[in-house]
């Protein structure tokens, strides 16, 4: 009988009772958010966007041969606030400084199959969460702040950021926010 070492026994324990749950984890406008890895298809070195004519957070790129409905989730969720995702060709020439060049497309799916391509600045991350880490939103927090596609919260230790849990279905058929009335 093979003895167990001391750091494969504790991986063990840690595992034995308590559910988890893996996600892709990356950064959007000082936020961090997390996708259920069973909606991630894939993660690919971003091409060109085309069509998001009236800058509405939503464009086309072609992907394995087939066109690919590209959303700025970022617009999706916080609305017209800050940098939305423009088409090279319908934004002025802006430094890397002023307009951040997005590197990666993250190919998502809902539960029905259907495919959207998630522009992102920096390349996401895998990680895993026990199912006691993942919360409801706040209900003071959810009536006071106009969120969409959000499920839920993942809380991490108090060093570590708060992570949006992104709901797939309401992503991909979401309508985007209204810019706040001034």
């Amino acid at each position: 009988m093979a003895l167990l070492s001391p750091l494969k026994s504790r991986r063990l324990r840690t595992h034995k009772g308590e559910t988890t749950q893996q996600v892709i984890v990356f950064q959007l406008r000082h936020e961090w958010f997390a996708l259920p890895i069973f909606a991630v298809k894939k993660v690919v070195t971003k091409s060109e966007t085309q069509g998001d004519y009236q800058h509405m957070g939503a464009g086309l790129t072609v992907h394995e041969g087939k066109e690919l409905l590209v959303l700025d989730i970022g617009y999706q969720i916080f609305g017209n606030i800050g940098n939305p995702m423009y088409s090279p060709a319908s934004q002025p020439v802006a430094s890397s400084v002023d307009q951040p060049t997005h590197q990666y497309l993250l190919i998502m799916r809902n539960r029905q199959g259907d495919l959207a391509g998630l522009p992102l600045l920096s390349s996401p991350t895998v990680k895993r969460f026990s199912e006691s880490a993942i919360v409801p939103l706040p209900a003071n927090y959810a009536s006071r702040v106009n969120i969409q596609c959000v499920s839920g919260l993942i809380v991490q230790s108090d060093s570590q950021p708060i992570l949006f849990l992104l709901n797939p279905d309401q992503l991909l058929h979401s309508q985007p926010l209204l810019p706040p009335m001034s």
